[in-house]
């Protein structure tokens, strides 16, 4: 069978099945509604103005100088016309509807084959998982009182306060994240989809219970955005990712919500730029965004399928693969996506303490959204430095060449393995005489997986070498203060949390 007929006939069962989670095929305009980003505040008489002219009967802050409007009388097309040469506006777009990235399940997987594929387990022979750094699950929520979960969600360890959307929301100590769409602190699940995927990423390992997600000990935040009909907006969407922003800030000198990981099972909507937006204050806050590619069995790079084809320096966009590791025949692909991992037929936790399968590309992001959570409890690392341990550590497969970009599946214990190495050596080691009396310049080769390098000098080249600067993220200094026409000699080594690496090569000068 051909791959345009498996895809056709895939698309045809689901549809059939009409699963209320199955992805859109175009992007849905929520009616009557768009997204507004001002360019400056705007008073209480500008806005009920604002409101006045656009018969807005809903007109709320989601973000920094983002508004949802909704108007009682106008469609989106007039919305974007009255909207889009107001002197305050910098930018106006719709609303779009964004749904859970699962399709139908297939029962006859019988048990949790996507761990082994992944090499999960034998990650876990040196780390398996921390609470010190959060993973926040934009989904339909959490079943946070099932009993394979509860030890590891997120709880705020005092009461605190959000101002999300230009209100102040204040969340019990207890609470375990928020609800976007209800504005409150209770993100239980109605749905079973942010359950599914809870428990993929986190559910309690070791417990002679159930199952054990990619981290038997973690700490997961559910930020609810999708309704229990899985489906939600891009408005909602942000404010969820706000919150995230906002927790951990809240909590930044005890570090006790510090979200390193968003995972987002969902799409829909056409480009946001109100997204992309928040999307890249994550990544200033040092969050990694992993994105389901989607279930349309299309290509994303001449189909965007948004939000994991949005170009952000902290997106990894995930493909789903099954059992024999080729591309599941719903999922998505493209250049643009980066990575597959296991998503048909996954077994996990669904709300009421029970367990169940399901398939979809919703089911891969959470793989990947735990594999960085566990690189995390192992190695302290950047957010851009994450994303490549884990892209330049897959799985290199000719069953998925071309279908991702890596051509790989996920492979967790290469990622962990590999940010838990010692760096190399720096390669090259230049002295010259410096531009001013008694200096020396030094410059060396950048090295993977280094935080700092270490220079030491001597005065013989055969040594004792003795640390005399420890740079962070340099790859030259001046050595200043030296004596005139004396040579001095010089070698460098790469550091970071694993050890030291050897020695580059000794280079010498003369101070001028």
């Amino acid at each position: 069978m051909t791959r345009s007929s498996v895809i056709l006939t895939t698309l045809v069962i689901a549809s059939l099945l009409a699963h209320p989670f199955a992805a859109a095929r175009r992007p849905t305009r929520l009616p009557q509604e768009v997204i507004v980003k001002l360019k400056r505040p705007l008073g209480a008489d500008e806005l009920a103005l604002l409101a006045h002219n656009l018969d807005a009967d809903r007109l709320d802050q989601i973000a920094d100088s983002l508004h949802r409007v909704h108007s009682r009388s106008l469609d989106v097309l007039a919305l974007l016309e009255l909207l889009r040469f107001h002197d305050a506006v910098d930018y106006v777009e719709p609303n779009y509807r964004v749904t859970a990235a699962v399709t139908p399940s297939d029962p006859s997987f019988a048990n949790l084959w996507g761990m082994p594929a992944v090499h999960a387990p034998a990650a876990w022979d040196s780390v398996s998982g921390s609470r010190a750094n959060v993973v926040g699950i934009v989904d339909t929520g959490i079943d946070y009182t099932h009993p394979d979960l509860k030890a590891n969600v997120w709880s705020a360890p005092t009461a605190f306060s959000v101002t999300v959307g230009g209100a102040t929301i204040r969340c019990a100590a207890g609470t375990h994240g928020f609800n976007a769409i209800a504005r409150t602190c209770d993100p239980a699940d109605d749905a079973g989809h942010g359950t599914h995927v809870a428990g993929t990423i986190g559910a309690v390992g070791n417990n002679a219970a159930g199952i054990a997600g990619v981290n038997w000990s973690a700490s997961v935040m559910a930020l609810k955005a999708l309704d229990a009909t899985g489906t939600g907006s891009v408005a909602d969407a942000i404010t969820a990712i706000e919150f995230a922003i906002q927790a951990k800030r809240a909590f930044a000198s005890t570090a006790a919500a510090n979200v390193r990981v968003l995972s987002n099972s969902w799409t829909g909507g056409g480009f946001s730029q109100a997204l992309l937006d928040e999307i890249n204050r994550a990544a200033s806050s040092d969050m990694l965004f992993v994105a389901a590619a989607g279930n349309d069995g299309t290509n994303n790079d001449s189909a965007p399928t948004y939000p994991a084809t949005y170009r952000a320096p902290n997106v990894i966009s995930v493909a789903a693969s099954d059992r024999t590791d080729h591309l599941a025949a719903f999922s998505n692909y493209g250049s643009s996506v980066d990575l597959a991992a296991p998503g048909v037929g996954i077994y996990s936790t669904e709300p009421g303490g029970t367990y169940g399968y399901m398939s979809g590309t919703s089911m891969a992001t959470p793989h990947v959204s735990g594999a960085a959570a566990l690189v995390l409890s192992k190695c302290a690392v950047s957010t851009t430095k994450l994303r490549s341990e884990i892209l330049s550590h897959v799985d290199v497969l000719g069953s998925l060449t071309n279908d991702v970009q890596t051509n790989g599946r996920l492979n967790v214990y290469a990622a962990v393995h590999a940010c838990n190495a010692v760096p190399p050596a720096p390669a090259i080691l230049h002295a010259s005489i410096g531009s001013g009396a008694g200096q020396i310049a030094l410059t060396w080769s950048a090295v993977a997986g280094a935080t700092t390098y270490k220079l030491k000098r001597s005065m013989r080249s055969t040594g004792p070498f003795s640390t005399i600067e420890r740079l962070s993220g340099k790859t030259s200094f001046t050595n200043a203060s030296l004596t005139s026409g004396k040579t001095y000699y010089y070698l460098v080594t790469a550091t970071n949390g694993s050890g030291e690496s050897a020695a580059s090569n000794v280079a010498s000068a003369a101070a001028r």
